[in-house]
Protein backbone atom coordinates (compact mmCIF):
# COMPACT_ATOMS: atom_id res chain seq x y z
CA UNK A 1 0.00 0.00 0.00
CA UNK A 2 0.97 3.37 -0.95
CA UNK A 3 1.54 6.18 0.86
CA UNK A 4 -1.31 7.88 -1.40
CA UNK A 5 -3.38 5.01 -0.70
CA UNK A 6 -3.33 5.11 2.88
CA UNK A 7 -4.38 8.39 2.85
CA UNK A 8 -7.46 7.63 1.22
CA UNK A 9 -9.87 6.33 3.20
CA UNK A 10 -13.85 5.58 3.01
CA UNK A 11 -16.07 5.52 5.92
CA UNK A 12 -18.59 3.30 6.21
CA UNK A 13 -21.09 1.71 8.92
CA UNK A 14 -22.20 -1.32 9.85
CA UNK A 15 -25.14 -2.82 10.98
CA UNK A 16 -23.49 -5.66 13.27
CA UNK A 17 -25.71 -8.05 15.71
CA UNK A 18 -24.51 -7.64 19.45
CA UNK A 19 -23.01 -11.59 19.36
CA UNK A 20 -20.59 -10.52 16.36
CA UNK A 21 -19.58 -6.57 17.85
CA UNK A 22 -18.62 -8.92 21.13
CA UNK A 23 -16.85 -11.61 18.84
CA UNK A 24 -14.78 -8.21 17.12
CA UNK A 25 -14.05 -7.03 20.19
CA UNK A 26 -12.80 -10.16 21.87
CA UNK A 27 -10.49 -10.66 18.54
CA UNK A 28 -9.08 -6.98 19.04
CA UNK A 29 -8.49 -8.10 22.86
CA UNK A 30 -6.53 -11.22 21.88
CA UNK A 31 -4.74 -9.74 19.23
CA UNK A 32 -3.61 -6.83 21.26
CA UNK A 33 -5.33 -4.68 18.98
CA UNK A 34 -8.57 -2.95 17.48
CA UNK A 35 -11.62 -3.93 15.73
CA UNK A 36 -10.16 -2.20 12.02
CA UNK A 37 -7.33 -4.69 12.44
CA UNK A 38 -9.61 -7.61 12.55
CA UNK A 39 -11.44 -6.95 9.81
CA UNK A 40 -8.80 -6.54 7.81
CA UNK A 41 -7.23 -9.46 8.71
CA UNK A 42 -10.39 -11.41 8.57
CA UNK A 43 -10.79 -9.80 5.02
CA UNK A 44 -7.63 -10.55 3.88
CA UNK A 45 -7.49 -14.27 4.75
CA UNK A 46 -11.09 -14.28 3.42
CA UNK A 47 -8.95 -13.20 0.39
CA UNK A 48 -6.54 -16.01 0.24
CA UNK A 49 -9.40 -18.84 0.73
CA UNK A 50 -11.31 -17.19 -2.40
CA UNK A 51 -8.25 -17.36 -4.12
CA UNK A 52 -6.89 -20.63 -3.66
CA UNK A 53 -10.84 -22.19 -3.91
CA UNK A 54 -10.78 -20.52 -7.87
CA UNK A 55 -7.28 -22.76 -7.99
CA UNK A 56 -8.84 -25.88 -6.73
CA UNK A 57 -6.70 -25.75 -3.33
CA UNK A 58 -7.56 -25.94 -0.11
CA UNK A 59 -7.11 -24.52 3.22
CA UNK A 60 -6.34 -26.86 6.32
CA UNK A 61 -5.38 -26.23 10.35
CA UNK A 62 -2.12 -27.95 10.81
CA UNK A 63 -1.32 -29.07 14.13
CA UNK A 64 2.61 -28.68 16.02
CA UNK A 65 3.80 -32.08 13.98
CA UNK A 66 2.50 -31.16 10.55
CA UNK A 67 -0.84 -33.29 10.89
CA UNK A 68 -3.99 -32.34 9.20
CA UNK A 69 -6.41 -31.56 11.68
CA UNK A 70 -9.25 -29.69 10.20
CA UNK A 71 -10.40 -28.31 6.52
CA UNK A 72 -11.91 -24.91 5.99
CA UNK A 73 -15.05 -25.32 4.19
CA UNK A 74 -17.91 -23.33 2.59
CA UNK A 75 -15.91 -20.86 1.28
Amino acid sequence: MTAQEKKQRIQINLDLSPKLYETINNLAQQMNGDRVEVLLKAIALLEIAVEAKQKNKHIWIADENQNLETQITGI
